[in-house]
């Protein structure tokens, strides 16, 4: 008997075995039907002829560090497959030796394609280009070679990738490769930087300081001379003629109200016509006495202020300078403690049971702070926000409920337009109250292409706007790749919406320019509270950007 269960026991387990490697089977055919196949040939675009030993690799087009890459090599035809692709939409990259993978003609600036669950494209054609070189010198004034960076800068924001680099050597030498078509050719030597002094010379000579210039001899890209690079061609002789800068100018001053002796206060330089979108210019520490100085600073707008990094931290309030060619001195940057907010948060129908807290998020330089300034709510509604630093903020509250909004944010009695605050002259004393709704407005729909059917598993931008000319693209757009979109927890107000394909717009800053002037023109849809709308969205074309004049 004993044995008999035995053999009775194995039978059943084979069986199940079986039953199980079977079901496996089903399973991966399903898996299977489920992927995409794509497949191609790779030709050279200006004979047609096939490119054997070309790799060709997909990417996730969303986020290429994110997800499986895939790859294949093409065979003595040109060939190539890659089976088992998860549906989505993918970047083409193609590599040989001495060629460049081309965009299309028309369109995308990225060579992509996208799939869908179990489709089978057999007829994808990638073209390849041969490489172009441009070689020259890079000379001073006087003919002397001089070691610089050299890189092509194209016409076409479709051939912004296509263009490679190299360094000049010490005979100014230089060769750089790229894909057929039309570059500026721009030198970048070792100029002085901020902060870096000038040569103090006593025998009348003048201490030359060179920028960026733009062959052959131009500060000024408008007044560059374009290359034209056919493909395989060897242009030689692109001599540039390095362009001086104008004497530098300085600031200097002193910072008060460290802890006596104990310097280490941070000056930090930002340089731009509009302060609160200014790019970093340099830093430097303040001496033990106080004094810094900022010098070899070319005319334009400033803004600077002071930092004191002990505890309690310090902070000046910031100073705009505008230098039109003469040294500033006696500047004064006067440190004290951040400031103390008070307030009260109400939520509107009735307190939840979420722990919340009122934080202030930094409109512009958040590197100099480790931690964005917040307060926890209490049982009653008060909260307290230390260490606040003269700057501008956006109110926010975590975690904040689905769909809700922020329906009031009043400083000292008057209303905060979309929770922005403006602190950058100090708030000491200050008091905030927040009133937050739960009833938040919500739109959605389907994205549509230029022929009006629906656009299908494609990564694509839409943004909603309340103003149609300052337009945040980093906290108003989202990306969708189902071909719908939702926006939900929208105060009451007119909205502009937008759809669009990022691939089309090229790089920053032309992308948010041309963004902001088709959300200028798009239609104005209203939102009242608790609202649920339904609006299909046409992707805006890039044409369309290229010839509408900014409102």
């Amino acid at each position: 008997m004993c044995t008999g269960s035995r053999v009775h026991d194995g039978g059943a387990v084979y069986s199940r075995m079986m039953r199980g490697a079977a079901l496996l089977v089903v399973c991966c055919a399903c898996l299977d039907a489920q992927t995409a196949a794509f497949e191609g040939v790779v030709v050279n675009q200006a004979t047609g002829e096939p490119m054997a030993g070309a790799h060709i690799r997909l990417t996730n087009a969303v986020n290429s560090s994110a997800g499986q890459p895939y790859g294949a090599m093409s065979d003595r035809a040109g060939r190539f497959s890659i089976a088992s692709l998860p549906a989505g939409t993918y970047i083409i990259e193609a590599k040989q030796r001495g060629f460049l993978c081309m965009p299309p003609k028309e369109g995308d600036p990225v060579l992509r394609v996208s799939l869908k669950a179990a489709q089978q494209l057999t007829d994808f054609k990638i073209e390849m280009a041969q490489e172009a070189t441009i070689s020259g010198r890079v000379m001073d004034d006087d003919g002397d070679p001089v070691a610089a960076n050299v890189h092509a800068d194209a016409e076409s924001a479709r051939m912004m990738n296509y263009g490679r680099g190299g360094e000049s050597d010490e005979r100014g030498e230089f060769q750089i490769s790229v894909a057929p078509g039309k570059y500026y050719i721009v030198a970048d030597p070792p100029g002085r930087g901020v902060n870096q002094e000038p040569e103090i010379r006593t025998d009348g000579s003048v201490d030359a300081v060179y920028g960026t210039t733009y062959y052959p001899g131009s500060a000024s890209k408008a007044r560059g001379t374009l290359v034209e690079a056919a493909a395989g061609a060897q242009i030689t002789g692109i001599d540039i003629h390095l362009a001086r800068q104008p004497r530098g100018v300085s600031i200097r001053g002193a910072v008060s109200g460290a802890p006596d002796g104990s310097g280490g206060s941070m000056v930090m330089l930002f340089e731009g016509d509009d302060p609160w979108h200014a790019g970093a210019a340099g830093a430097t520490g303040a001496g033990v006495d106080g004094h810094f100085q900022f010098v070899n600073l070319q005319p334009g707008a400033y803004r600077l202020f002071a930092l004191w990094f002990g505890k309690p931290r310090l902070y000046s309030l910031p100073l705009d300078l505008r230098l039109e060619g003469g040294d500033v001195t006696g500047v004064n940057l006067a440190l004290a403690p951040g400031a103390e907010i008070t307030g009260k948060l109400e939520m509107a129908g009735g307190a939840g049971t979420d722990k919340l807290s009122v934080d202030l998020q930094p409109m512009e330089y958040g590197f100099m702070e480790g931690s964005t300034p917040s307060g926890e709510v209490d049982a009653s509604g008060v909260f307290r926000i230390s260490d606040v630093a003269p700057r501008r903020y956006r109110v926010g509250v975590q975690p904040l409920p689905e769909n809700a909004y922020l329906k009031s944010v009043r400083l000292d009695g008057a209303e905060a337009a979309d929770g922005r605050l403006d602190l950058s002259r100090g708030a000491q004393g200050s008091s905030l109250r927040i009133v937050v709704s739960r009833n938040g407005g919500q739109v959605s729909g389907k994205l549509l292409d230029q022929n009006g059917e629906p656009v299908g598993t494609v990564p694509l931008m839409v943004l909603v706007a309340a103003d149609g000319q300052e337009i945040d693209v980093d906290r108003s757009a989202i990306t969708v790749e189902d071909g719908t979109y939702r926006f939900q927890g929208l105060r009451p107000g007119k909205y502009r919406l937008l759809a669009f394909d990022r691939f089309q717009f090229g790089a920053e800053p032309d992308f948010r320019e041309a963004v902001k002037k088709l959300a200028a023109g798009a239609e104005e849809i209203e939102i009242k509270e608790g609202d649920r709308k339904v609006k299909d969205l046409k992707l805006a074309a890039k044409q369309d950007a290229d010839t509408r004049p900014r409102q």
